[in-house]
């Protein structure tokens, strides 16, 4: 093939070459004049600001809500702590309560002889007998014991003034037995004697006893009795006896 003019390519062949593809449908919607671009593309900025808000909202109310029912259940818990706590504590109070030991004055009676001859004179003596009603021992039991007369009686009983006690120390004493004291008087003379002797003037008995317990707890007990005129016995005061508080 000689001199001839250069053939020209099949048809078919060349249109495969220069045919573009046509554009995806959405970027129709970016098209046309610009006024009318910018319009929509901010109609879907708004869309999109408003779908971000409305999800933001959601989680917002998800987290107060979770928030609102952990502190719900905090302080469900800590309430069932301290009902459990102030429970616990009443049983050990009660349990406390029951088991203690209870001393009490169960017994007065005038000492034999019932004149004393101590120095400085003649006194009018009386014993008491401290017992307990309690179901545990009694530790460090110091018994402090007076005896009085006369019409002031009352006024010097309410005066008694309760001895600092702050540590067990002295005897123990269980359910099983007493324990006793010897209370006396002023130096008194013959002729008041023989009148306390005779029944005509009364003698009071009183004092408190101060013990612990086996728990560690300081306990104390008042008492007072006085006799009867014409050698009666003995019966309680209206006044100076107590259970741990006066």
């Amino acid at each position: 093939m000689t001199g001839g003019e250069p053939s020209e390519p099949p048809a078919s062949v060349s249109s495969e070459k220069t045919a573009v593809p046509p554009p995806p449908t959405w970027w129709k919607f970016w098209q046309g004049p610009h006024e009318r671009v910018l319009a929509r593309a901010t109609v879907f900025l708004a869309i999109a600001t408003l779908a971000l808000v409305v999800v933001a909202t959601i989680q917002a109310y998800i987290l107060a809500t979770t928030d609102s029912s952990t502190r719900k259940v905090a302080a469900a818990a800590q309430s069932a702590a301290e009902t459990a706590k102030a429970t616990l504590e009443a049983a050990a109070t009660s349990f406390r309560q029951e088991e203690r030991p209870y001393l009490w004055a169960d017994s007065f009676n005038m000492a034999n002889p019932p004149v004393c001859q101590v120095p400085g004179g003649t006194r009018i003596c009386a014993d008491v007998h401290i017992v307990n009603s309690g179901r545990t021992p009694a530790i460090g039991i110091q018994i402090h014991r007076y005896a009085t007369f006369g019409a002031d009686a009352a006024t010097v009983i309410k005066g008694m003034k309760v001895p600092p006690y702050t540590f067990a120390s002295g005897d123990m004493l269980g359910s099983v037995g007493d324990k006793w004291g010897t209370a006396v008087t002023d130096v008194v003379d013959e002729a008041t004697a023989k009148d306390i002797l005779d029944g005509k003037v009364s003698i009071y008995v009183y004092g408190v006893v101060q013990y612990y317990d086996i728990f560690g707890d300081y306990h104390e007990t008042g008492f007072c009795s006085f006799r009867l005129p014409n050698g009666g016995p003995f019966m309680a005061c209206e006044y100076g006896n107590w259970f741990d508080k006066r």
